[in-house]
């Protein structure tokens, strides 16, 4: 359930961009540093929105330069990161080992069960440093995998797993903003959810494996998931904007408002095409 939680790039200012590249750059830095160079072979945009967001509202001292990586050798590019960009780089090569994991459980995907067993290494001192958040990403999991293998038509229950999931990485700390960070992320994690079920769901009926929209409407009936994806970004920006924030704060509305939307209006901008195409060609044979 990655590259959902992505910016909108051509819609942001120039500043906009670069600040975002920069922290993308950092988090990559930092999965290297911390977690080795293989490592950041998993790393997704998604961590980033975690990284600017909890750096707006705590402002802790950051650290920046501009330097040749591997992937980018001819032109140094500009980075920063703090003491949230190794948290959210933690994060982010913990969710890929479950993510692997996932893939290898599901398809057999024997690629994906050798990323896994690379990043095992480093899940274990992960799991060492930030126990709370690693006790969540599985029991939230082994809940949501039970639900799947129970082909459930509770598709509030199964979102939830994946809302609760991100309820614990958004909580870094426990102070006054710790319930609005958690309804942000809980929100958050269920529109992931829901929108990784509703755009999985063509593959999903055609190769015969559960999807939570088509169990609940095996049962319940039509399903609006583009008002329910409505309601849950909407909850999630209520809380967004509850937050006391400045540093980055058009960057992190262009994530929230428009980014989260992209991948659907990609798929619905295909679906349109080869609707498109059908009549034309009905039309040909007519």
């Amino acid at each position: 359930m990655f590259g959902y939680v992505v910016a909108d790039q051509a819609n942001l200012k120039p500043e906009e961009l670069e600040r975002y590249r920069s922290a993308y750059c950092g988090l990559c830095r930092a999965i290297g540093r911390r977690h080795g160079q293989h490592a950041r072979l998993v790393l997704t945009y998604d961590m980033t929105f975690l990284s600017l967001l909890l750096d707006s509202l705590y402002e802790p001292e950051e650290r920046s330069g501009s330097n040749r990586c591997l992937p980018h050798p001819i032109r140094p590019r500009d980075w920063h990161c703090s003491s949230f960009t190794d948290y959210a780089a933690d994060l982010n090569v913990a969710l890929a080992y479950y993510n692997c994991l996932d893939d290898w459980q599901d398809d057999r995907n024997a690629a994906k069960l050798a990323v896994a067993k690379s990043l095992e290494p480093a899940y274990q001192r992960i799991r060492g440093q930030w126990p709370e958040q690693c006790d969540a990403i599985e029991n939230c999991l082994a809940r949501l995998s039970a639900l799947e293998r129970e082909q459930s038509p509770d598709l509030d229950g199964a979102s939830r797993c994946f809302g609760d999931l991100m309820a614990a990485l958004f909580t870094v700390r426990t102070d006054h903003w710790t319930d609005t960070l958690q309804s942000l992320g809980r929100n958050l994690g269920q529109f992931i959810y829901l929108m990784d079920a509703a755009l999985d769901r063509e593959a999903d009926d055609r190769k015969g494996r559960y999807n939570p929209i088509s169990a609940f409407e095996a049962v319940h009936g039509p399903f609006d998931a583009f008002q329910a994806l409505t309601m849950l970004i909407g909850d999630c920006t209520l809380a967004f904007e509850r937050l006391p924030l400045e540093q980055d704060l058009g960057l992190l509305r262009n994530i929230l408002y428009s980014g989260v939307w992209t991948r659907y209006a990609i798929d619905q901008q295909r679906r349109e095409n080869r609707k498109g195409r059908t009549t034309r060609k009905e039309e040909h044979t007519t």
